[in-house]
């Protein structure tokens, strides 16, 4: 099969750009189940999610602050949700980088 040359350069384009966007996709640090320790995860009800702030660790970035809702948590993580582009994300933190807002 041959490339068609007509098109090459606006397809590598829109292919440089899709590149770009997945690399601007940071993906966040979640702990392992392991990290969870004995106590179960209590679950906050939808409507009752507390509002937190959580330092948020990434693969290919700086931890930030996000804010954030915690969804459940224990005596040693909390499993904190927010909004991004993309949709709602989740991940779970060490309960010490999450605070009450």
């Amino acid at each position: 099969m041959t490339k068609n040359r007509r098109y090459e350069a606006h397809y590598d384009a829109l292919n440089d750009q899709r590149i770009a966007q997945t690399a601007a996709h940071l993906s966040p640090c979640t702990l392992p189940s392991t990290a969870y320790g004995p106590e179960p995860i209590r679950w906050a009800p939808r409507d009752r999610q507390p509002a937190v702030w959580a330092w948020i660790s990434w693969k290919d970035a700086p931890a930030s602050r996000v804010a954030a809702v915690a969804a459940g948590w224990n005596d040693r993580v909390v499993i904190v949700e927010w909004e991004a582009a993309g949709g709602r994300r989740s991940v779970v933190v060490w309960r010490n980088a999450v605070s009450r807002r």
